[in-house]
């Protein structure tokens, strides 16, 4: 019984693997590459985008860069700190000594 199974699951794989690949567009072979995500898409068409939006995109971005310059201001302030604290110790173990 086991013998029969084996021989039916070869026989359906040399036919699947002998019957042809039906011919596939270029944009199919695109999407179903799996590097498809690592290449850029053809430039879209310009959309045409009102005052309004453009301001609030302009507001937004300048709202981000203010935001991302004060946390690196933070940050590097804590940085400093941290530094100037772990030097600190280790010139005072030297000193003991």
């Amino acid at each position: 019984m086991l013998l029969a199974i084996a021989i039916i699951v070869v026989v359906v794989l040399l036919a699947v693997a002998l019957i042809p690949a039906k011919k596939r567009e270029p944009e199919q072979l695109k999407q179903a590459s799996p590097v498809a995500f690592l290449t850029p898409e053809p430039a879209q068409p310009v959309r045409q985008t009102t005052l309004r939006q453009q301001q609030l995109d302009e507001e937004a971005n300048a709202v981000a860069s203010e935001y991302q310059r004060r946390a690196d201001a933070v940050w590097l302030d804590e940085v400093r700190t941290k530094a100037s604290k772990l030097l600190g110790n280790k010139s005072d173990v030297r000193r003991e000594t």
